[in-house]
């Protein structure tokens, strides 16, 4: 049955595995709990590769490739009987998932919840599809000299708040990290690396273009987020020091 996983579900069941270890959690601690798993996953190239021999589909290639699968075949490996869902916003996938993670927690539908964020690049159909996009701009937009961009970078390279951006390049990776609320985690003498203070999600409604961000939805956005944890990001001492940020930057 293996054999017929996506590898993305086979590597982040380690993944998830090895966070709990940091974290100084044993799965039988955990075993039959609430514990919530939100998974941000844009891609399953896998499937794609299946189907270049349909008449050879492996009988479990439904559930072994699935995106609905990716977060409960945790779950279910664990034993695990919180909310358990796949979350795809394409590029802020994983981003999402956390926003998600947190709000469970906030209302109480899980004390431990489990995100994580997936991607694997195993054909070159994406790479295909998204070098045919093209963003849509007006024509005085500030800085383009061109009314349409292609999505990927030719030159392969992601460069984010740089003059020079010609687009992004993808890229492969795996990661998990274990929520708590912090009150919680203090009684219970967890280890904290961070401590999450607000997250927030909009969308950009109606732009240039489908695929095309909005800076004024985005501004609105940061000032929201900052203002629900009593931040104010036109104060000097309230403004971030450092950002950590998906390439894109949507």
């Amino acid at each position: 049955i293996a054999e017929q996983m996506d590898p993305q579900q086979k590597i982040l069941l380690e993944v998830v595995y090895e966070a709990l270890e940091y974290a100084g959690y044993s799965v039988s601690q955990l075993r039959g709990s609430s514990t919530a798993v939100f998974v941000g996953q844009m891609t399953d190239d896998y499937y794609d590769l299946l189907l270049r021999d349909v008449d050879n589909i492996p009988q479990y290639a439904g559930t072994g490739s699935a995106r609905s699968v990716v977060a409960n075949r945790i779950s279910y490996f664990f034993d695990w009987k919180g909310p358990s869902m796949n979350i795809d916003t394409a590029c802020s996938s994983s981003l999402v998932a956390l926003h998600q993670a947190v709000q469970s927690l906030r209302v109480g539908e899980t004390e431990l919840a489990v995100v994580a964020g997936v991607n694997l690049i195993l054909g070159p159909e994406h790479y295909i599809t998204e070098s045919k996009v093209r963003c849509p701009m007006p024509d005085n937009y500030a800085f383009l000299t061109i009314t349409q961009l292609h999505m990927l970078s030719p030159a392969g390279r992601s460069r984010m708040w740089d003059a020079r951006a010609d687009g992004y390049a993808r890229g492969e990776g795996f990661a998990a990290l274990i929520l708590k609320k912090l009150d919680q985690a203090i009684a219970d003498r967890d280890h904290i690396e961070c401590i999450v203070r607000e997250t927030g999600v909009n969308q950009d409604g109606r732009t240039f273009g489908l695929t095309v961000p909005s800076a004024a939805s985005q501004a609105a956005l940061i000032q929201s987020t900052y203002s629900k944890c009593g931040l104010d990001c036109t104060k000097e001492e309230d403004r971030c020091q450092y950002f950590e940020a998906h390439a894109t930057s949507t």
